[in-house]
């Protein structure tokens, strides 16, 4: 038995054209994301999708409220997909926040290291891997749409074994997909090839 995932990254937002680290804050979709909603929703008609589910917030409820009137399946919420949270540096732009002598390791690799009064990595990717988990092993056999974010998807991969050495913003555009198999007898997330 198999659970198919197909992770999306949401539209772009108003930070995300300005490259200002939203983390756990929120920003609205561009006209822009939008249509990337929308061609995300077009693309995936044919794989007969069951369900949506979505990160509870704002630009992921709003990517999927425009998936869910194309493709008129349900659409359910999980707090557990929400982004890393950045701390301090949620609401920041990001070259303002480049000088700090522990940005690569925080938002490059698969550390510990956090910012201040944020989320590791690591932790991140727990978080997420423990989600999908739980979404997949209550939908045996289905296709799910998950739309959430693009440094909590970096840093699931990651614990998935797929290190890279860019950030989120270099790795994932905004409406991307990334088709993920979930084995229920291996207990295990394969990445389609």
């Amino acid at each position: 038995m198999k659970t198919t995932l197909y992770l999306a990254r949401h539209g772009q937002t108003t930070w995300n054209k300005v490259h200002r680290f939203q983390g756990q804050l929120d920003s609205k979709l561009t006209q822009v994301g939008q249509q990337q909603s929308e061609q995300l929703a077009l693309h995936l008609a044919p794989q007969k999708i069951d369900l949506i589910v979505s990160s509870t917030l704002g630009r992921s409820v709003d990517s999927a409220r425009i998936c869910q009137q194309i493709l008129n399946i349900p659409v359910t919420h999980v707090n557990e997909l929400i982004e890393r949270n950045l701390g301090p540096w949620q609401g920041q732009y990001i070259a303002d926040i480049k000088s700090d002598k522990n940005y690569h390791e925080i938002l490059h690799q698969f550390t510990e290291v956090s910012p201040p009064k944020g989320e590791s990595a690591v932790s991140c990717g727990s978080r997420i891997y423990q989600a999908l988990k739980e979404i997949a092993n209550n939908h045996f056999n289905k296709n799910i749409l998950v739309i959430f974010h693009g440094e909590a998807l970096r840093c699931f991969l990651a614990k998935l074994g797929h290190n890279t050495s860019g950030n989120a913003y270099d790795l994932f555009d905004n409406g991307c997909l990334l088709p993920l198999t979930y084995l229920h007898d291996d207990e295990c997330f394969q990445l389609a090839s």
